[in-house]
């Protein structure tokens, strides 16, 4: 095994070569770069006349890295492709980029698009890692990245008979989506708000004492609203709560953001982690996939969405519009409503769009698709979602733009859709938003209470900065919005 580290090998921009080639186009750099000629460690060298220059690198450790410079004459995204071999099957690796992290798939011997990524001009390093072991990587290829898909968003809500306040609200975000980002935060404990004054809220103090400003865009949960213990004094006071902060954050001209961690709608449990509860869509379904419209998991289920359905038009009679994203991360499989796959997923939430919008009259909401970035077969479809978002809680505390996920989500989403990041940990830095081409819509970090402490991961200096800047929106900029 060949544990030696090599220097790192630098390739000039200035000369055409043939396969190992060079060139310079619209002053980008396009490059082609050895495994073997990489920094490495804790790799195999192999000699094999598959691969350029009869050689590769072999990972079989989990602590094997390679390790590319790459110099760019100007700073933009590129597109990274790597030559590899899965060698037994598809296996994923790591691909870190100026110490952003992603992944890719190694699959049969051959080159994939691993990702594109944003270079900055002069030196940059790009690391492989393994997710799976055993594979082969034979070389990296870097090129400008040309694809430039652009957005085709519709100047409607989705809903056709939204409220005038949802209709001002889907303008404000229409407008202000790709040139200003809405700043927000997530509401935990509600024990000490006794006067329902939003900026009593301890999760709102805490962006004002680090920051001096309030976000205009405030984040609530309907998990205390349904299920088994909906009945109980605690429940209903926090959903109360709820309901009250929500209002007075629009009369404030905020922004009330929903979320439903949804509860085990079977009632044999008060989950909603599919660790913790047996709960399966399908059990509420035929075998054809349509719904059985007779069984008694269904009636829960119709019940649970429209008491959330009541909370919701209770804020339409005062006028209030309001921002929903149901099912969240459900590609993920940790909540029940994802752990049978995409289509018994759609189909629960076309039922809460159908059953909302349709039957009941709910239409002061904005929808939200939360999604992974390559959550191709979960979409629930165009005409039930205005907005697509992500969740990221950026390991590496940097203040990414994470302009990967966002341009993954573009074109998930075929550019026809505004993109937030609905939860997050340490918020992005709006000059990294701008230059990256990833202004998000809005961001919103966990809440600070309940000992989250999400406010904390962003610094004193980068709350003031982003605040402070006239390309973030806070409370102060909503002063009677609507």
């Amino acid at each position: 095994m060949n544990t030696r580290t090599q220097p790192l090998k630098t390739t000039s921009i200035l000369f055409i070569a043939a396969i190992n080639s060079i060139s310079i186009a619209n002053t980008f750099a396009q490059s082609r770069l050895e495994a073997e000629s990489a920094a490495y460690s804790n790799c195999t060298l192999i000699s094999d006349a598959r691969y350029s220059d009869g050689k590769a690198l072999e990972l079989t450790r989990r602590d094997a890295v390679i390790t590319f410079s790459f110099t760019a004459a100007k700073a933009g995204k590129y597109q990274i492709y790597v030559g590899c071999d899965g060698l037994y099957g598809e296996k994923t690796a790591n691909l870190t980029v100026n110490g952003s992290s992603g992944t890719f798939t190694v699959g049969g011997s051959g080159e994939v698009a691993a990702a594109t990524s944003f270079m900055n001009k002069g030196n940059n390093t790009i690391a492989i890692t393994p997710g799976w072991t055993w594979f082969r990587i034979d070389y990296i290829r870097i090129e400008p990245n040309k694809t430039k898909l652009k957005f085709n968003i519709t100047k409607q809500p989705v809903d056709a008979k939204a409220t005038t306040s949802a209709k001002a609200l889907y303008k404000f975000l229409y407008t202000n989506f790709g040139k200003k980002t809405i700043s927000g935060i997530m509401t935990g404990d509600m024990s000490s708000v006794e006067d329902d004054n939003i900026k009593n809220h301890p999760d709102m103090k805490a962006i004002y004492n680090a920051s001096g400003k309030y976000p205009a865009l405030v984040g609530f949960d309907f998990m205390n609203t349904t299920g088994r213990a909906e009945a109980e004094s605690w429940n209903q006071s926090y959903s109360q709560h709820v309901m009250n902060l929500a209002a007075d954050t629009w009369r404030r001209g905020g922004i009330p953001a929903f979320t439903w961690h949804w509860r085990d709608p079977s009632r044999n449990t008060d989950a909603f982690y599919s660790a913790d509860c047996t709960m399966k869509i399908t059990s509420a379904m035929n075998a054809d996939g349509t719904w059985n419209t007779t069984s008694a998991l269904y009636a829960n289920i119709l019940k649970d969405i429209n008491t959330v359905a009541d909370c919701l038009l209770n804020l339409q009679k005062q006028g209030i519009a309001c921002i929903f994203r149901p099912l969240h991360e459900a590609s993920g499989r940790w909540f029940w409503w994802g752990r049978d796959g995409a289509q018994p997923f759609i189909k629960l939430y076309q039922l809460i769009y159908g059953q909302m919008v349709m039957v009941k009259g709910v239409h002061n909401v904005i929808w939200v698709w939360n999604a992974s970035d390559r959550d191709d077969e979960w979409n629930p479809g165009d005409e039930y979602y205005d907005i697509v978002s992500a969740d990221i809680y950026n390991p590496a505390y940097d203040y990414s733009s994470c302009y990967a996920t966002f341009d993954n989500l573009k074109k998930l989403t075929g550019g026809k859709k505004i993109i937030a990041l609905s939860e997050n940990g340490p918020i992005p830095d709006i000059d990294r938003e701008v230059e990256e081409n990833a202004v998000w819509s809005w961001w919103m970090p966990w809440y600070q209470t309940w000992n989250g402490r999400f406010v904390d991961k962003t610094g004193k200096d980068e709350w003031e900065k982003c605040m402070g800047d006239r390309r973030v929106i806070t409370l102060n900029d909503m002063r009677g919005r609507w």
